[in-house]
């Protein structure tokens, strides 16, 4: 018999040993490559049409089948690994469960099938295919479109949507089923790598991407702004056409937070607007272009705390990118401080455009006090003094003020 002493060593021993057999229980993380792998021919394959056409009984059966086949190598597969870390994939493994449970329904004794009611119900309603070429057509005359590279998945997902609303009237003993064919549908968009279309159904995306293509030339090169009459003339007419670009856009289905966002962008862009389409700008920009402490301007960036590459949430990421953001803003204005008075339509343009860059990023807009004497008002991240361009400096001074104008 082996006695078990209380000595240093035989405590070190028993340590190991309990961590390896600890370890042993740790599952590694599932490869969702190899989850793609397994079911994404199967959804593939599948007959199935969410509209009731051709859904006879031999095909639903086939289906079923080839579901339950490919649900098992999925738990296999699981029993294997864990996929706890990975939203995306136990998103998809979650609908690819709750596919399986549509199609391997039973019917109930003496009662009519779910499923027969819906598809009855879908197919007398107006489900109209041109109805989303003729919506598709009109983001993409509006320049909604023009660079999102989704419009297959965007296409598929406004006919799909249809389907679902049409079946949204539907008798109440259908709303399981139509409920399960929305999960059905899901699954078909997360196997061809397309967002699902409640996702979709919120065009916050395409909103946003309507003033970042108005942005892209007046901002390509802040804190200098574009210069000449003629190229501002065509980023003050870009500007003009931002409404018409947003105004068949959906967000009535945007969570509220989003909603509010994009209020905001949509309220701000007013001033980008007024600043683009001033009459004194190109000349207020040559001044305000040769007038910026570009010295100073360096050393006072130079001295904004940098993010830590090692922040444990995305939430903690973006602070710190929003501050930066601002700090850099505050920078840009202070090296333009000692600019004449002729550079201030310039500066405002400046400061507005790089406002509604802090609203596109859902980034805080730095507080100011207004255009007048009152200036611009720091926070404690950084407060930064500039001089007269011959000795300029920038370092941290606690009764600063930024002049805006």
């Amino acid at each position: 018999m082996i006695r078990l002493t209380s000595s240093r060593t035989s405590a070190s021993v028993l340590l190991f040993v309990l961590l390896v057999k600890q370890g042993a229980c740790v599952q590694p993380e599932c490869d969702p490559l190899e989850f793609y792998r397994i079911y994404s021919p199967v959804i593939f394959s599948l007959n199935f049409m969410v509209t009731g056409e051709l859904n006879t009984p031999h095909i639903l059966q086939q289906d079923c089948d080839d579901l339950k086949y490919v649900t098992q190598r999925v738990e296999t597969l699981l029993q294997g690994c864990t996929a706890d870390k990975d939203e995306d994939l136990k998103k998809h493994i979650r609908g690819l469960q709750l596919t399986r449970e549509l199609f391997v329904r039973r019917r109930t004794s003496g009662r009519p099938d779910p499923l027969e009611i819906l598809f009855r119900c879908v197919l007398s309603s107006m489900y109209a295919r041109t109805n989303v070429d003729e919506r598709l057509n009109k983001l993409k005359q509006d320049g909604a479109l023009d660079a999102t590279g989704d419009h297959t998945c965007r296409n598929r997902s406004l006919s799909l949507q249809c389907a679902l609303q049409a079946g949204a009237g539907c008798p109440k003993n259908a709303e399981r089923a139509r409920k399960a064919v929305e999960n059905y549908i899901n699954l078909l968009m997360d196997v061809k790598m397309c967002r699902r279309p409640t996702e979709y159904a919120c065009e916050g995306d395409l909103f946003d991407h309507c003033y970042w293509t108005v942005m892209s030339g007046p901002a390509g090169r802040l804190p200098l702004l574009p210069s000449g009459a003629d190229t501002l003339s065509k980023y003050c007419k870009a500007a003009k056409s931002a409404p018409t670009c947003t105004r068949n856009l959906q967000i009535e289905q945007c969570p509220e937070e989003k909603k509010k966002s994009l209020g905001t962008i949509k309220d701000g862009f007013r001033s980008i607007q007024d600043s683009i389409c001033n009459e004194e700008l190109p000349a207020s920009v040559e001044e305000w272009n040769k007038c910026l402490n570009q010295e100073a301007l360096k050393k006072c960036k130079s001295e904004i705390p940098r993010p830590n590459q090692n922040f444990d949430t995305k939430a903690e990421r973006h602070v710190h990118f929003c501050r930066e953001r601002e700090e850099t803003l505050k920078c840009e204005l202070a090296a333009g401080s000692d600019c004449p008075a002729s550079a201030s339509p310039a500066k405002k343009t400046l400061y507005d455009l790089r406002a509604i860059e802090l609203d596109l990023h859902e980034c805080p807009r730095p507080k100011t006090d207004g255009y007048g004497g009152s200036g611009f008002s720091t926070t404690p991240a950084i407060l930064v003094t500039l001089v007269r361009p011959r000795a300029s400096r920038c370092f941290p001074s606690k009764h600063t003020v930024l002049r805006y104008v």
